[in-house]
């Protein structure tokens, strides 16, 4: 009986071992393809979903740009009565110098005594003045005008604020001084057609927070300087009306603005902000009703790449 036990044993359990091992392979091949085709539809869920993501943030982009325009030529429309006032003074100064001279030619048949040429020679230089007072007054718009690209390089900010100033003087000149406070800076990394933006619309903010016709008791400064080592510090002071407390946290929301219906957009210092954040700076701002207004503007210095190793090795062979 023994005997018989012992030849029934090996025979039925290595059977019922190898059925029960065929059935697990055919569930772990069923559990296996139906989790290929789970991860494949997630895949192309994904792809979908990344895809519709890039188409978003594509038209993200396109709107960015767009707004950033809009609001650069707001600005520029906002100054074009002052910036043509501007240029008409000194083209009607070069006229008038011309036109002396060419009056001057004529009544000494174009041969004139010492004195009279030296004269003209001093008008030709006077209305050479003013024709470089205007072509100094376009460069600066060109500069504001430059194409929405973010290609980043040393960028003068002592240039660019002088140049910014420049744009906005007619805004400025019946509310305030101009003080200038402009330590020798190294360059920083940014766009200067951008960062040209942000001061200008922070000039014209400081303007137009301090009434007209009171230029004499208050005064707009324009400091730089370094703050740290790897960092320049702008400021943009006015001892205009100042901001109250509850919007200082709003204002650089965009649509936010305190001047009256028609007046500002509300996107000025939400651009600023966009702006200075996307070049790796900081902007802030401290007001006091009734004392004025400082925005600070802190911008990374420009440094320059070190050569590849790649290429030090050139050089050394």
């Amino acid at each position: 009986m023994m005997k018989m036990q012992s030849r029934v044993v090996p025979f039925a359990v290595p059977e019922r071992h190898g059925e029960h091992a065929t059935q697990g392979e055919r569930e772990m091949r069923r559990y296996n393809a139906l989790l290929e085709e789970t991860v494949r539809q997630r895949t192309a869920e994904l792809e979908r979903t990344n895809a519709r993501l890039e188409e978003s943030l594509k038209q993200l982009q396109i709107a960015q740009a767009q707004l950033l325009f809009a609001e650069r030529l707001a600005t520029i429309g906002q100054l074009a009565a002052g910036l043509g006032h501007e240029i008409n003074n000194p083209l009607s100064f070069i006229l008038c110098n011309l036109d002396y001279v060419q009056q001057q030619l004529v009544r000494t048949s174009g041969v004139p005594t010492q004195e009279e040429s030296q004269e003209m020679l001093e008008a030709l230089a006077d209305a050479r003045d003013g024709a470089e007072r205007v072509r100094l007054i376009v460069k600066d718009l060109k500069v504001l005008s430059h194409p929405n690209d973010m290609e980043l390089g040393p960028v003068d900010v002592v240039t660019t604020l002088r140049g910014a100033a420049k744009v906005a003087a007619y805004e400025m000149r019946d509310r305030a001084r101009l003080v200038e406070d402009l330590d020798a800076v190294p360059a920083v990394n940014a766009h200067r057609a951008r960062l040209s933006q942000v001061f200008l619309n922070l000039l014209i903010n400081a303007a137009h927070a301090i009434p007209p016709g009171q230029a004499k008791q208050n005064e707009i400064r324009l400091s730089a300087r370094m703050d740290g080592p790897t960092r320049v510090l702008v400021e943009v002071s006015d001892t205009g009306c100042g901001i109250s407390q509850e919007n200082l946290e709003r204002i650089f929301s965009p649509f936010f603005t305190t001047k009256p219906v028609g007046v500002g957009t509300g996107l000025g210092l939400s651009v600023c902000h966009g702006i200075v954040t996307a070049l790796g700076g900081d902007i802030s701002v401290e007001s006091e009703l009734g004392r004025g207004s400082t925005f600070r503007v802190s911008l990374p210095v420009y440094e320059e790449e070190a050569p590849s190793a790649q290429a030090g090795s050139s050089r050394a062979a």
